[in-house]
């Protein structure tokens, strides 16, 4: 229990240090002084400085063991939304949100780390997805499926963070999907039946 607390407290205080003055500006030694710990401790806890700026923002389930859990029998569409609820119930409500995206957006080297940690994730659902089809991973489908999916989840995830909170995450969600099967989403038309036209 002191150790969960200790490392919310050294996340919360490195957070701090980075809006208030960059994250390239920001030392592991000034954290660890900010946070009154050991050095060492806070290597302990984080081997490096950008975990700290990531870990407000990383989903910690893991999508392909989620869509696992699910009965074989469960209408896929309803795992997918399962799945996705799950991670976005796992994110931690910090009302920094807007400002840690902002924080990892403005970094080069942490825009890499995310989108390194989350295409691991990606893989193991896209894994799962294609056990779950019984085809190969690389097929279209288990594709097409996990890029929506991951998209509608960020969608959903940015609207969470960028919201007053009144809203739960699981009606924030509902309404992205709703949207989405209400309002139609256009895919281009295979080339081959698209009547040619002159080019202007």
């Amino acid at each position: 229990m002191k150790a969960a607390r200790t490392r919310e407290h050294i996340v919360d205080v490195a957070i701090e240090l980075f809006i208030a003055q960059g994250y390239d500006q920001t030392t592991m030694e000034q954290i660890a002084e900010k946070a009154e710990v050991a050095p060492s401790t806070l290597y302990r806890y984080f081997t490096s400085k950008d975990l700290l700026a990531l870990d407000r923002i990383l989903v910690i389930t893991d999508l392909g063991d989620v869509l696992r859990s699910r009965p074989a029998d469960e209408p896929l569409g309803k795992s997918l939304a399962v799945v996705l609820l799950d991670s976005l119930e796992a994110m931690v409500d910090d009302p920094r949100y807007v400002e840690i995206r902002r924080i990892i957006d403005a970094a080069p080297v942490l825009r890499t780390r995310f989108f390194d940690i989350s295409t691991d994730s990606f893989k193991g659902f896209e894994q799962a997805l294609a056990e779950r089809l019984a085809v190969p991973v690389d097929d279209l489908r288990v594709r097409m499926t996990t890029r929506i999916a991951l998209y509608v989840f960020e969608v959903a995830a940015e609207r969470w963070g960028a919201g007053d909170r009144t809203i739960s995450r699981a009606d924030i969600l509902n309404d992205v999907l709703t949207s989405l099967a209400d309002q139609g989403v256009v895919l281009p038309t295979p080339l081959d039946r698209v009547t040619s036209a002159p080019r202007p």
